[in-house]
C-alpha cells in the first residue's frame, strides 16, 4: 500500500492534469508558483503582523511543545482548558485563526485558480471552507502525531456487529471493524498548505505518508512505527494539496527559522465546518464578498440544506431569523 520511491513523489507543477493526478495517485500535489511575488509578500507581512499583535494582546494560540500536544489538556469535566494553549503551558508554534477577517490578501487566495480547480476535482461542483488559519512552526516546535483530518467521517461496516455510533467518533475512536477494508470512505476534506517561506524538513514541513489516503485505516503510532513518512519540502510561493485522508502532521523545527504556513480546508457540502464562518465571518468581509466566496462561506443554500426557512431561497444572511410563533387575526 504505501510502496513507493522518492522519484516517481510528486514534483511542484502548474499543470493541473499533473496536478489532478499526483492527489488521486498519492494523496497530494505541489502546485508551483501558487502565489505571485506580492501575494507571498503581502500576505507574509499580514501574517507577522497578526501574530505578533495577538501575543502582545495575550491572545495568541500556542502549541506543539515537548509537553503539551493537541487534546490532552482538559478539566475534569473533560472540557478543553484555553490556558493549556500558551507558552506558559508548553505550546511553542503559533496558531493564528479565522484569517478571512484578517487581511484582504488571505480572502484573495480563496480564488486562486489552479488549487480551485485541484479542489473541485476531488470534492466535485460544491464545498465549503471549513477553516482558514496559520500555522507558525517555532524553532523546538516537536513533531506532531500523524493523523487524518477526516477522522469524523463515519467508515463503511459490515451490518454486523453494530460499530460506534457515528456521533460518538473521537479522533481515538473508529467504527473500523475490520484491519483490511474492502471498501473505504471517500474524500470529503481536501487541505491547502500555502508556503510563506520555503519549506524544510529541518524548519517542520509537513510530514506525510505517501499513498496512505487509500489505506482505508488511521494511523496507529504502535502498529505503524515502522511506516515512512517524508516531509513535504517546497519553495515560497507553493501550496500543497493534500486529501483529508492521507496520514500526516507538522514536522519537527529541528533549525532556527520559524516556518509560515496557511492552511486552508474545504469540505463537502454535507457535513459540519470547523469553522461557523455564517457567525465568524465579520459583517464588513459579508457585505463586501462576491457569490463564490459566500457560497465558501456557507451562505448559499444547498439542496435545501443550511436554509433559515424556506427551501428554495437562494442564500441567507447575517440575522437573518425564521417566522416564529404567529396567530392569526381575530
Amino acid at each position: 500500500m504505501f510502496d513507493w520511491t522518492h522519484d516517481e513523489l510528486p514534483q511542484p507543477s502548474a499543470d493541473l492534469a499533473t496536478l489532478k493526478s499526483d492527489i488521486d495517485e498519492f494523496g497530494y500535489c505541489l502546485v508551483k508558483d501558487a502565489l505571485q511575488p506580492d501575494q507571498l509578500a503581502r500576505a507574509r507581512i499580514r501574517l507577522l503582523e497578526q501574530a505578533e499583535a495577538e501575543l502582545q494582546a495575550g491572545q495568541a494560540f500556542e502549541d506543539g511543545g515537548a509537553k503539551q500536544q493537541w487534546g490532552e489538556f482538559t478539566d475534569e469535566q473533560g472540557k478543553i482548558r484555553r490556558e493549556a494553549f500558551s507558552a506558559q503551558a508548553g505550546g511553542v508554534n503559533q496558531r493564528v485563526w479565522v484569517l478571512i477577517n484578517k487581511g484582504a490578501v488571505f480572502r484573495e487566495m480563496l480564488s486562486q485558480p489552479l488549487m480551485r480547480a485541484v479542489v473541485g476535482h476531488v470534492l466535485g461542483a460544491d464545498y465549503l471552507l471549513s477553516s482558514f488559519g496559520a500555522n507558525i512552526a517555532k524553532p523546538g516546535g516537536i513533531a506532531m502525531n500523524l493523523h487524518t483530518d477526516q477522522w469524523w467521517m463515519p467508515e463503511p461496516i459490515h451490518r454486523r456487529p453494530n460499530p460506534v455510533p457515528a456521533g460518538s467518533l473521537t479522533r481515538e475512536l473508529s467504527n473500523r471493524v475490520d484491519d483490511v477494508p474492502a471498501m473505504i470512505a471517500p474524500p470529503v476534506v481536501v487541505n491547502v498548505m500555502w508556503m510563506l517561506n520555503d519549506f524544510t524538513e529541518a524548519n517542520g514541513a509537513t510530514r506525510l505518508v505517501p499513498r496512505s489516503h487509500l489505506a482505508g485505516k488511521r494511523p496507529d503510532k504502535d502498529r505503524d512505527k515502522d511506516v515512512v513518512s517524508i516531509p513535504a519540502e517546497g519553495t515560497a510561493g507553493s501550496a500543497m494539496l493534500f486529501d483529508g485522508r492521507i496520514w500526516h502532521g507538522t514536522g519537527a523545527n529541528v533549525s532556527d527559522d520559524q516556518r509560515l504556513g496557511l492552511l486552508t480546508t474545504f469540505v463537502a457540502p454535507q457535513f459540519r465546518t470547523q469553522v461557523n464562518f455564517t457567525l465568524a465571518t465579520a459583517p464588513e468581509v459579508v457585505a463586501e464578498a462576491d457569490d463564490d466566496l459566500l457560497a465558501l462561506l456557507g451562505f448559499k443554500i444547498w439542496n435545501a440544506y443550511g436554509r433559515m426557512e424556506s427551501p428554495v431561497a437562494g442564500t441567507v444572511r447575517q440575522g437573518e431569523r425564521t417566522l416564529g410563533e404567529m396567530k392569526p387575526l381575530p
